[in-house]
């Protein structure tokens, strides 16, 4: 029990520095997560497909086409068309202004209704393979086939009308289907519907972030404080052992003692946290509403990330010889374990086979674990497989330091 005070008084003394050396890691790292969900918040303008139009600006019919598309389709809320001449419409291209443009001849009108059909031409950037430029694509496709279909329907009752007399109210009739094509049409969005089951919430963008930037705070508190748990000399620990303070006591020990400097980093930073949120503007909407008992049972519920990451930490430290190799080693693990866990890119960017071996790594499970809180949802099994972490960094711990002292 001595042990374990004297390695908690070396802990409180080194954490204002552990603490503020920290910070300044995650600061970088929580400024590109700012940019990221900023340009997430953008307006709605600028998350729309912009596609330029190339045709007879005078045309009347074409412009009442246009407006059509823009004031009553169901399309306005994801594509925005604006008119242009071809020259204007490649320098936009070629900026990536737009996504793209429709070059619309000028007998285009005139073989729609005579059943011709002329060729609209889709124009895209070579190097642009971008979301938007797909859904572009698919847009131009959408649009050609209920051009088609609705066409061909009106001249097939107008044929069939003719060939069969039926002519009397010819000019009525097919102003009628053509009203109910508009009918069919223009209102196509409601013919489905959207199901989002409520069994598998999705968690928001900020709340994403939220988590992997904590998770990386106590990854790299291991590099911060890592010379606090490295033993280039055991003489001392020797002693201990001789004294009845075996590996699996001093293991044990200064275990715990890695466990208070991640707690008092985690009370701290969980205390100004609401603040800092505050004042760069960032809201996670899935801590909006909670009031500050929410917060608290929050903070309660995310304290297992104390005694997983103080074990991958403390048991990095034990594999190291000497500082300098201990500083790389828990830095390069940080990294490399955040990486593969989604810190820096949304696990699902990922291929499936990485996805599968983040979901078994202590980190994965960690930032799965932080997900299910914040969204509520049950997480029995990822208590089991960070228990069973925790279980194996320590078992490893005592052996490694049994065999340094050994030697």
């Amino acid at each position: 029990m001595k042990y374990f005070f004297l390695q908690t008084k070396r802990v409180c003394r080194a954490f204002p520095a552990i603490l503020i050396t920290t910070l300044i890691l995650t600061g970088a790292l929580a400024l590109l997560c700012y940019l990221q969900t900023a340009s997430d918040s953008e307006s709605e303008e600028h998350q729309k497909i912009s596609l330029g139009l190339v045709g007879d600006a005078e045309d009347p019919y074409l412009g009442f086409g246009v407006s059509l598309l823009q004031e009553m389709d169901s399309s306005r809320f994801t594509c925005t068309l604006t008119e242009m001449s071809e020259e204007e419409a490649q320098r936009a291209l070629e900026k990536q202004q737009i996504h793209g443009y429709l070059i619309i001849p000028d007998d285009f009108l005139e073989s729609v209704m005579s059943g011709e059909n002329s060729k609209v031409t889709f124009v895209t950037g070579i190097s642009q393979n971008g979301i938007g430029t797909l859904l572009a694509r698919e847009l131009a496709d959408a649009v050609s086939t209920l051009l088609t279909e609705t066409q061909s329907g009106i001249y097939a009752f107008q044929r069939f009308s003719e060939q069969h007399g039926a002519v009397e109210n010819l000019t009525s009739d097919i102003y009628d289907i053509n009203m109910r094509y508009f009918q069919y049409v223009l209102p196509r969005a409601e013919l489905y519907d959207i199901d989002t089951p409520d069994s598998s919430p999705v968690i928001s963008m900020q709340g994403y972030y939220f988590c992997a930037l904590l998770l990386l705070f106590f990854l790299f508190l291991g590099t911060s404080g890592c010379h606090l748990f490295i033993r280039s000399d055991l003489s001392l620990n020797r002693i201990l052992a001789v004294h009845g303070l075996g590996p699996v006591r001093q293991v044990l020990a200064e275990y715990s003692s890695c466990c208070i400097l991640l707690l008092l980093s985690y009370l701290v930073i969980g205390a100004f946290l609401p603040f800092i949120l505050s004042w760069t503007g960032v809201s996670v909407p899935e801590l909006s509403g909670t009031g500050a008992a929410g917060y608290v049972r929050l903070l309660y519920s995310l304290v297992p990330l104390v005694p997983v990451t103080g074990a991958l930490l403390y048991f990095l430290s034990q594999c190291a010889e000497n500082l300098v190799s201990g500083v790389l080693l828990t830095f390069l693990c940080a990294i490399g374990l955040g990486y593969i866990s989604g810190c820096f890119y949304p696990l699902s960017f990922f291929p499936e086979r990485m996805q599968r071996i983040a979901s078994v790594l202590p980190t994965g499970g960690l930032m799965e674990y932080m997900q299910n809180v914040l969204l509520g949802s049950s997480s029995g099994f990822l208590y089991l497989l960070l228990s069973g972490w925790t279980l194996l960094f320590l078992i490893l711990a005592c052996l490694i330091r049994k065999l340094k002292l050994s030697r």
